[in-house]
C-alpha cells in the first residue's frame, strides 16, 4: 500500500493560484497528461485574505501582522486513483476536528521526470495535490495554533480519507518539482552504475572461465602429445623385434596392432575433446566481446545522465547565487527561519538576521520544548557559526536553546521548584 503525508506551509499568495491552475509555462509537466488533473474553489485566495484582515481588524481594532500567516498551503502526497471526493472528505473532518477550513483543491497528475529503467526512458510521475486553508478563527480572525501532536492526528485522518498507508513522520517534506526532477535524474545515474557494475562482474566471470577452458585445452594438448609418443615408441619396439623366429614375429606384430589401434583411438577421443574446448572457449568470447559493447554503451549513457545532473546542480547554483550574495547566513536558513518564527519573531527581523546582522528583541519568546512563552527585554539576537560548523541562532551570546533552559530555571526557582520542594506559601 503506498504511503501518503502532508506538508503544510504559509502559502506564497502572488504564485500558488498561477502554479496551481497551470496558467505559466512549466518544464517538469507533460501537457497531455493535464486533463488528468482536477480542481475545486470557493473562493480566490486574495478575496479570502481580504475577508480574513477585516474580520481581524474589527476584533482587535488593528490591522494584522505582516508576520501573520492566515493562509497556508497542504502538499499532499496521493496516489493515480485518488479522487477529488477524497480530498473533500478530508477537508470536511479538518474543518470538524480543528476548525481549518479549506477553500480550494487541486490534483497534479502531470508532474515528473523521465528516469531510465535499465532498457529505455521512462515516465516516473510525482502525484499529489495543493489544499489552500483558512487558517483562522472564522469569527475573529487570528491564526490557529496546531502543536505537533495534532498535527500528528491530521496525517492518520489523511490516510484514512485517502485509504493509503500513513507516512512514518509527520515531518515528512513534500520535494518541490526542481527537487523532485533532480531527484531522479540522481537515482537514474545511481541504476546505470550499478547495472555497469554488474556487467562488469558479468565479463570478469567469462574471462575466467575462457582462463579455465584454455587451461583445460593446454593440458588435453599435452596429454595428447603424450599419447601420440607412447604409440612411437610401441612401432619402433616393433620394428626392433626379433625377426629369427615366425611364431615370435607373429606374436610381436599382432601385440603392435593391438596397441596401434589403443592409442589410434585415445588420440581420437583426446583432438575431439580438444575441438569441444575451441567451441566452447569460442562462445565465451564472442560473449564477452558482447558484453563488452554493452559495457561501454551503459558507461556512455552513465555519463551522459551523471552531466545531465551535473548541469541541473549547477543551474540549481546560478539559481540560488543572486540569493546568497545577499544573504551570507543562507547556511541551515531554512531551519533557522522555522525555529526564529516558532519563537516569534517577525519575517522583518528574521531577514535582518539572515543578512548577518544582529538585532535588539523585546516582547514574548516561546519556547518551544517545554511549551512556554516569556517576556523578554533587550535580547541581541543573531545567526552565527557553533562549534559544530553550522549556523544557528544565539539569543545574548548563548546558544538558543541554552538560553531557555536558562530562563525556565528562573522560572522554576522562582516557583520554589527548584530543589522539589513544591510550591512556597
Amino acid at each position: 500500500m503506498a504511503k501518503t503525508s502532508i506538508n503544510v506551509r504559509p502559502c506564497n499568495i502572488g504564485s500558488a493560484e498561477r502554479h496551481n491552475l497551470r496558467s505559466k509555462e512549466l518544464d517538469y509537466i507533460r501537457p497531455e497528461l493535464s486533463h488528468r488533473n482536477e480542481q475545486w474553489s470557493e473562493m480566490r485566495i486574495a478575496d479570502v485574505l481580504e475577508d480574513i484582515r477585516e474580520k481581524y481588524r474589527q476584533h482587535t481594532g488593528q490591522s494584522m501582522q505582516k508576520k501573520a500567516t492566515p493562509i497556508r498551503e497542504g502538499v499532499v502526497v496521493i496516489e493515480d486513483g485518488t479522487t477529488l471526493r477524497q480530498l473533500q472528505d478530508f477537508a470536511g473532518r479538518l474543518e470538524e476536528r480543528f476548525g481549518i477550513h479549506t477553500f480550494q483543491i487541486y490534483t497534479h497528475k502531470d508532474e515528473g521526470a523521465s528516469v531510465w529503467d535499465g532498457n529505455a526512458e521512462t515516465w516516473k510521475p510525482n502525484y499529489h495535490a495543493h489544499m489552500i486553508f483558512d487558517w483562522t478563527d472564522g469569527e475573529t480572525g487570528r491564526t490557529r495554533k496546531l502543536n505537533k501532536q495534532d498535527m500528528a492526528e491530521m496525517q492518520t485522518i489523511l490516510a484514512e480519507c485517502l485509504g493509503m498507508e500513513r507516512g512514518i513522520s509527520s515531518d515528512r517534506k513534500h520535494l518541490s518539482a526542481i527537487q523532485y526532477k533532480n531527484m531522479v535524474e540522481a537515482e537514474k545515474a545511481a541504476q546505470i552504475e550499478k547495472e555497469c557494475r554488474q556487467m562488469e562482474n558479468k565479463r570478469n566471470s567469462i574471462e575466467e572461465k575462457v582462463k579455465q577452458a584454455g587451461e583445460k585445452l593446454e593440458d588435453t594438448q599435452k596429454k595428447l602429445k603424450e599419447a601420440a609418443a607412447e604409440v612411437k615408441v610401441e612401432k619402433l619396439k616393433g620394428a626392433a623385434a626379433d625377426t629369427g623366429t615366425a611364431l615370435l614375429k607373429a606374436g610381436t606384430t599382432v601385440i603392435d596392432a593391438t596397441a596401434s589401434l589403443f592409442y589410434s583411438g585415445k588420440v581420437k577421443r583426446q583432438e575431439q575433446k580438444i575441438a569441444e574446448l575451441k567451441r566452447e572457449i569460442y562462445e565465451l568470447e564472442m560473449k564477452s566481446q558482447n558484453l563488452q559493447s554493452k559495457l561501454r554503451t551503459a558507461n556512455a549513457q552513465a555519463e551522459m545522465e551523471r552531466e545531465a545532473t551535473r548541469r541541473a546542480v549547477r543551474t540549481g547554483e546560478e539559481r540560488l547565487k543572486p540569493i546568497t550574495s545577499l544573504f551570507p547566513c543562507m547556511e541551515n536558513a531554512k531551519e533557522n527561519i522555522e525555529e526564529l518564527r516558532e519563537m516569534g519573531v517577525g519575517d522583518n527581523d528574521i531577514r535582518l538576521l539572515l543578512t548577518g546582522k544582529e538585532i535588539t528583541y523585546s516582547g514574548f519568546l516561546y519556547d518551544r520544548e517545554r511549551r512556554k512563552k516569556h517576556q523578554v527585554k533587550d535580547v541581541k539576537i543573531d545567526i552565527a557559526k557553533s562549534k559544530a560548523g553550522n549556523t544557528t541562532i544565539w539569543l545574548n551570546d548563548f546558544h538558543f536553546k541554552e538560553f531557555f533552559k536558562q530562563l525556565w530555571q528562573k522560572v522554576q526557582k522562582a516557583l520554589g521548584l527548584d530543589k522539589g520542594m513544591g510550591f512556597r506559601r
